[in-house]
């Protein structure tokens, strides 16, 4: 499987570098980058910048979204009297409304709604596993769905869970305005603040208000590739329930989208940022990045759905972030 994603963005590469220039640059057909970031619990407690191309919804238009990503974990760390203890699955259901106001400008709202449990998907990956003969990172040593969340540092308890839990997560603002065109690049910057209306007892949030700012570039070399950049500066206030400061964070993600046809996209997308709370953990402390391989078609004028897998532990392409997540999203575009 390593192998297969490699050769995955090494064909693209190869597409970008070779294939004749001579269609028309048209970023009403962009639909990557797929809505998905690392959803390792640590990093989803704080304000990830929500994945996306320099387009802006012209004055009046109106997007709607609704993401479904189902994310397992199983990690189990320790070094000295530090442990890094996850065990369980989240359903995380996100509603987006975005709107453009004009001036090349649109605002979006995200509200996650989020549940914690055992899951569904814990003999599955078992089975994925056998069949490709992975270890599975010790998941033969653990039953299968169960909760269980524990993070020590210095002898203290920063994190213990082990009950399902529902709840609102903290929701998200966002203003994008658009930079324009220079030759094939199309550019955007970007505001953002993420506000305490999870329960942070239950890490459904931080319990803090975060905020960033970015720049968004897309490349199109020609009809059918496009390339999607995102780096955003995330400014993180201090967790109410971790007895710990959070780290500020520089985050990037970087998309490549084929278009075979004008109504379908093939996106492999990387994203990365360091991590925003040290446990004293070396591994554990290590860089959040995934990758994610996911398709998107438009099933009507305006109506979108997307679908997408993200994996962890496949050398510099992925590190720490969930064993298995897995995305459905439907938007619509009006």
């Amino acid at each position: 499987m390593r192998e297969w994603l490699a050769i995955m963005v090494v064909v693209g590469m190869f597409f970008v570098s070779v294939e004749a220039c001579c269609d028309e640059y048209q970023p009403s057909r962009w639909r990557a980058p797929l809505l998905v970031r690392n959803a390792e619990p640590l990093n989803a407690l704080f304000l990830q910048a929500p994945p996306v191309s320099a387009s802006v919804l012209a004055q009046n238009k109106t997007r709607f979204q609704v993401n479904l990503d189902v994310a397992n974990h199983l990690l189990f760390d320790r070094a000295g009297n530090n442990h890094f203890e996850q065990d369980f699955e989240v359903q995380r259901l996100t509603i987006v409304y975005a709107r453009g106001i004009g001036r090349d400008t649109e605002w979006a709202v995200y509200i996650p709604l989020c549940a914690r449990n055992g899951g569904f998907l814990d003999e599955a990956i078992n089975a994925w596993h056998r069949w490709f003969g992975f270890d599975g990172g010790g998941r033969a040593g653990h039953r299968n769905y169960r909760v269980h969340e524990r993070m020590v540092y210095g002898g203290n308890t920063l994190v213990t869970l082990d009950t399902p839990a529902f709840g609102i997560g903290d929701a998200l603002l966002e203003g994008r305005r658009s930079l324009g065109q220079s030759g094939r690049s199309f550019w955007a910057i970007r505001a953002m603040m993420k506000l305490p209306t999870g329960n942070a007892a239950q890490s459904f949030g931080s319990g803090a208000t975060d905020a960033g700012l970015g720049v968004i570039c897309t490349y199109q070399s020609n009809g059918r590739l496009a390339w999607h950049g995102n780096l955003s500066m995330v400014w993180v206030g201090k967790p109410s329930h971790l007895a710990v400061s959070a780290r500020s964070m520089l985050q990037w993600m970087l998309a490549v989208e084929y278009m075979p046809d004008t109504r379908t996209s093939f996106i492999v997308q990387i994203d990365d940022n360091r991590a925003p709370v040290l446990i004293g953990v070396p591994y554990a402390d290590g860089a959040r990045r995934s990758l994610t391989v996911g398709v998107v078609r438009e099933m009507h004028s305006g109506l979108y759905t997307e679908l997408s897998m993200t994996q962890n532990q496949l050398g510099w392409l992925a590190r720490i972030a969930p064993d298995l997540q897995l995305h459905l999203g439907i938007k619509w575009d009006w």
